[in-house]
């Protein structure tokens, strides 16, 4: 169960998606399970953080990728190569995040898609409250999954 109060934004199964967390989010997120965090923001982004957003990630005993999206780094449809390959081989609940939760649920929706776990939308399917880019999702996709 995620905890409340997190910048959890919506939850799929055992993925949460979410907006940037501060470091007592990241000790919520471990106490309530999570064994992954996947950060979408770009190190640019990461490097304003008023602490260091990876170590603190390990630190809580979670594993932590990141699959920068947007600004120089675009939409590199290998992050959803790279994210399939994590969700099958990491246990426990995951947490893809970026400053809003935006861009990681456009990341997570490709993968939905190129998966055929989408339904007739990957939004609706995950739950998803906020603003959808099928173009930014199209972009996502691996070319042999489409």
């Amino acid at each position: 169960m995620a905890p409340e109060g997190n910048n959890i934004v919506c939850r799929h199964g055992r993925i949460w998606l979410a907006g940037q967390p501060m470091d007592t989010d990241i000790r919520a997120w471990a106490d309530a399970g999570v064994k992954l965090v996947i950060n979408s923001r770009t190190p640019e982004e990461i490097a304003q953080l008023p602490f260091d957003h990876a170590a603190e990630v390990k630190a809580c005993g979670m594993k932590y990728v990141e699959m920068p999206i947007g600004g120089p780094y675009g939409a590199n449809p290998i992050h959803t190569a790279e994210l399939a390959h994590l969700l099958e081989t990491e246990p426990g609940n995951i947490v893809l995040h970026c400053r809003t939760g935006t861009r990681s649920a456009h990341l997570y929706a490709a993968h939905l898609l190129a998966t055929g776990q989408a339904g007739g939308n990957p939004f609706e399917t995950m739950g998803w409250p906020g603003p959808a880019d099928p173009s930014m999702v199209r972009a996502l996709i691996p070319a042999n999954s489409a």
